[in-house]
């Protein structure tokens, strides 16, 4: 075939009917146990619609990119495209007409393909022949993103369907941290200061001539991370979402301790380990009892600073807290243990998602008590400041001397 990679339509089938199509496909992944939720699917059209469906090899690869998580799901996967997709591309390409832009809107002039049913509502609705013709010229339907709007919208502010898209790109982060050097030296093949004793007994079996010489490097590690993420009522939210940025960091090379707290502070490390996020999650929230509750933030760290930093905390490690400050307890407490806190750890950085207006200033009681002994104090209300956290994170930034707004 000679069709154009960026227009479906060129190849003899109509972007209804791979609409229709693609809808199908996510039916047959879902009840195989895989991966096929809206925004993945909106994400594979968009992906059929840059590359074609000319070639098989590049159609499965892309939806294996897309719908399978874990290596073990990859033959199930190609089960599932085997079985369906190869006899629904048949039918796209040999049984369809391509849809009229004239004709009127409906029936099977929509081009739905045979055997499958129109768009659930709260699925996805099959556009209008009108609305098809705004697109063109600009990749139609399968091409829109609406991406940099949610990046920039207040998760207090989106739908159920754009929070489950802002789930799934917090899904795909992968956060790297600066690696620090140790006092512990590692041999290497190669390098500036040679290890005289190691290389003496790698070369004793040839009479002690250095055929083989060995020299020293610094052992570097990433800093460990520390999370405590803020569950009371107002944080309700923002909670899920950002102990969803939790998972994501703990699913790196990073040590990673997260805790949660309201009225207490509970570890939820393990609950984090698994590793399908909506699994970790719905275990977070079966071991905490005070979601949605009060906030007290004071004690929450000193159950922190007296039980668990010496156990989970190195000095080198970074300590991110989340929370928007508003705290029941007494302030003097809140100051007192953050001081405390700071004095255990590398950074600490204060991510709060009431940060994100341009007036917020840090009046609460609780807030106003912390804010003078933190290194960063950061916004968290929406995708664009998770990804400036994790650029920040990479790049080591936060520096001694009192917090910033960022």
């Amino acid at each position: 075939m000679s069709a154009s990679a960026g227009d479906p339509g060129s190849s003899g089938v109509s972007p209804d009917a791979l609409l229709a199509a693609i809808l199908g496909f996510g039916r047959e992944l879902r009840a195989a146990g895989l991966a096929g939720d809206l925004p993945a699917l909106l994400d594979f059209g968009r992906a059929l619609a840059a590359l074609g469906i000319e070639e098989r090899e590049t159609v499965r690869v892309a939806g294996e990119a897309l719908f399978v998580r874990h290596r073990d799901e990859i033959p199930l996967y190609d089960a599932c495209f085997a079985r369906f997709w190869d006899r629904r591309r048949r039918t796209l390409e040999v049984t369809l007409p391509v849809s009229d832009p004239d004709a009127p809107p409906g029936g099977e002039e929509r081009g739905l393909v045979p055997g499958t049913e129109p768009a659930r509502a709260g699925e996805l609705a099959v556009p209008t022949d009108a609305e098809e013709g705004e697109g063109e010229g600009e990749g139609s339907l399968l091409t829109w993103s609406a991406g940099e709007r949610l990046r920039s919208t207040a998760f207090d502010r989106m739908s159920a369907d754009e929070l489950r898209e802002a789930e799934r790109a917090i899904d795909r982060m992968i956060i790297r941290l600066p690696e620090r050097r140790m006092r512990r030296w590692r041999l290497h093949a190669s390098g500036r200061i040679l290890a005289p004793r190691p290389m003496m007994r790698r070369n004793l079996a040839t009479g002690g001539d250095p055929l083989t010489w060995l020299w020293r490097r610094p052992r570097t590690e990433p800093r460990s991370l520390v999370l405590l993420c803020d569950i009371s009522g107002s944080m309700e939210r923002h909670a899920r979402l950002l102990l969803r940025f939790s998972h994501a960091l703990s699913r790196s090379d990073v040590r990673t301790e997260a805790f949660v707290f309201g009225t207490r502070l509970t570890r939820i490390t393990p609950a984090l380990r698994l590793r399908d996020p909506d699994r970790a999650l719905d275990a977070v929230t079966a071991s905490v009892d005070d979601w949605s509750g009060g906030t007290r933030i004071g004690g929450a760290f000193r159950e922190f600073n007296q039980r668990w930093a010496r156990r989970v905390l190195r000095t080198s490690g970074i300590v991110i807290v989340v929370s928007d400050g508003w705290d029941r307890g007494d302030p003097a407490i809140v100051g007192t243990e953050t001081a405390r806190l700071r004095r255990s750890c590398h950074r600490l950085v204060w991510v709060n998602p009431l940060a994100g207006s341009r007036d917020y200033r840090p009046l609460a009681a609780g807030m106003a008590a912390a804010y003078p002994h933190l290194d960063l104090f950061l916004p968290g209300h929406d995708l664009a400041s998770l990804e400036s956290l994790a650029t920040l994170l990479a790049e080591g930034a936060g520096s001694r001397g009192g917090a910033s707004l960022a």
